[in-house]
């Protein structure tokens, strides 16, 4: 490899093009697949249990795994579930799922997707909140999501495109789902190339501070101290409330006979209960492109302004994302009232659809800014590069765990007025603790660089204690000592 090669492939923003990359060719085409329906209903219990199970469990030991390996091959290893699963997809779609072998085909691609999108997600986390220098985190975090939502907005597009004449659905071709997942195969080779953190050099010739794995008992206590630090209890509703109530795939699965859409989220339930195949696929749409594609570039740029202090940009941050998503849980609430009382399907010609097409705009919107928000705080914390791992992949445990739970308040039937509440209880109970980080926890700039950035090997238990230690005695301060290399 040529010497000006090297140099673009050990930038860090290289790193956080495949990120992203690869974001757009497992979650974002996940979504785009089952955006543009399925026939997977009658195996969907048990393939949601064994893909949020797997989540679940995997995400409280794929940090430590990722401290192991590397950030390189935990993103690989994050790229090879997907394609399995579009593949049972597609079988179900195309002969159905009388023979044994075709029914259990859906649950071992469940088991391969949830295994892989924990490792997928741990690894996303800790290259984009370590990796870039602590001015562009935000960037590196809302290109991820830009690329992961523009991909999964096609699904609604294929979708509309489908059924924009006719008020049942088309069934997508063969050669849409041999296209999806063939792109599902492009991550893996571009996830090879990626450096590991000792080896990106920074725009300013500084490097990366690389995790030190000692033993896994070692690695083990980290977790434990990472359980005990009083930024993760204080995170935790919101951890619950930012991963599990959008779910980390974007929808699961539609029938693609125009009469029921089944999803985890009362988003995409709300969407196929009151609408027509093509309005459903138009409000997809919107929702991936308008807030998450458009506007969330701008909330990255936003975060990483250097006019502000880092703590003055987190405080606006939080602030502006609590006052966004109440209001728009509120508007979403006075409008399932009023939907509640319609008798008939609303189509895209109807005058009422404003409606619909605004709330699920604001819906994109508030969903793509918690994640960017969310991202950005852990990114905050002054946290060391393993510690950053294991807090992202317990971030993915417990929303999987919030997720099952949204996924039984489906499965049992719930009115879509109780699911919405349950939404906007788990949101209320999740802003203080948001609303604390924002104002007392986060680090400035110098001491998050400080923690990420290479002086010599990095002890991982004393920085914790560190951490510990000031969150203890004041959270309004922070000492240089405090995150010492």
């Amino acid at each position: 490899m040529s010497s000006h090669l090297q140099r673009i492939r050990l930038h860090p923003w290289y790193s956080v093009a495949i990120v992203a990359w690869t974001a757009f060719c497992h979650p974002g085409m996940f979504g785009a697949l089952n955006a543009a329906g399925e026939e997977t209903a009658s195996l969907s219990n048990v393939v949601n249990a064994v893909t949020f199970g797997a989540l679940t469990v995997g995400g409280f030991f794929t940090g430590i795994i990722c401290n192991k390996i590397g950030t390189r091959w935990t993103l690989v290893l994050g790229t090879l579930g997907y394609a399995p699963y579009a593949a049972a997809l597609y079988t179900n779609a195309a002969f159905g799922n009388k023979q044994v072998l075709l029914q259990w085909f859906p649950i071992l691609g469940g088991l391969t997707c949830g295994t892989s999108g924990v490792f997928l997600w741990t690894a996303s986390g800790a290259i984009n909140l370590v990796y870039p220098p602590v001015q562009e985190r935000g960037r590196a975090v809302a290109t991820k999501f830009t690329l992961q939502n523009f991909a999964s907005s096609l699904g609604g597009m294929i979708s509309l495109g489908l059924n924009i004449r006719q008020s049942q659905a088309g069934r997508v071709s063969d050669s849409t789902y041999f296209v999806f997942i063939s792109i599902m195969a492009l991550g893996l080779p571009a996830a090879v190339t990626i450096p590991q953190p000792h080896q990106v050099v920074r725009r300013d010739g500084s490097r990366v501070s690389a995790h030190r794995f000692q033993s896994w008992k070692m690695e083990l206590a980290g977790l434990r101290r990472t359980l005990g630090l009083k930024s993760f209890h204080i995170l935790l509703p919101f951890l619950i409330y930012w991963v599990s109530l959008y779910g980390l795939f974007p929808h699961r699965f539609n029938r693609a006979n125009g009469h029921q859409q089944w999803d985890l989220s009362y988003m995409w339930t709300w969407n196929a209960q009151y609408h027509s195949v093509r309005a459903r696929a138009l409000l997809s749409t919107l929702f991936y492109l308008i807030g998450p594609t458009f506007i969330g570039p701008l909330q990255g740029y936003l975060l990483d302004n250097a006019k502000w202090s880092r703590k003055s940009r987190a405080r606006v941050a939080v602030v502006s994302f609590t006052i966004l998503t109440l209001l728009t849980w509120i508007y979403g609430l006075v409008v399932q009232y009023q939907y509640d009382k319609q008798t008939t399907i609303i189509d895209i010609t109807d005058p009422v659809f404003i409606k619909s097409c605004l709330l699920f705009i604001l819906y994109g919107l508030i969903e793509n800014s918690a994640m960017v928000t969310g991202y950005w705080i852990i990114g905050s914390l002054g946290l060391d590069p393993g510690s950053v791992a294991t807090f992202v992949g317990l971030a993915t445990a417990i929303g999987s765990a919030g997720s099952t739970a949204a996924f039984i308040l489906g499965a049992c039937n719930v009115s879509l007025i109780w699911q919405l509440w349950a939404n906007v209880i788990t949101f209320l109970v999740s802003v203080p603790g948001l609303l604390y980080t924002g104002f007392n926890l986060v680090t400035e700039d110098a001491v998050i660089d400080a923690a990420t950035t290479h002086v010599d090997w990095i002890d991982t238990a004393e920085t914790n204690e560190a951490i510990s230690t000031r969150e203890k005695n004041n959270v309004h301060s922070v000492t240089e000592a405090s995150l010492s290399s």
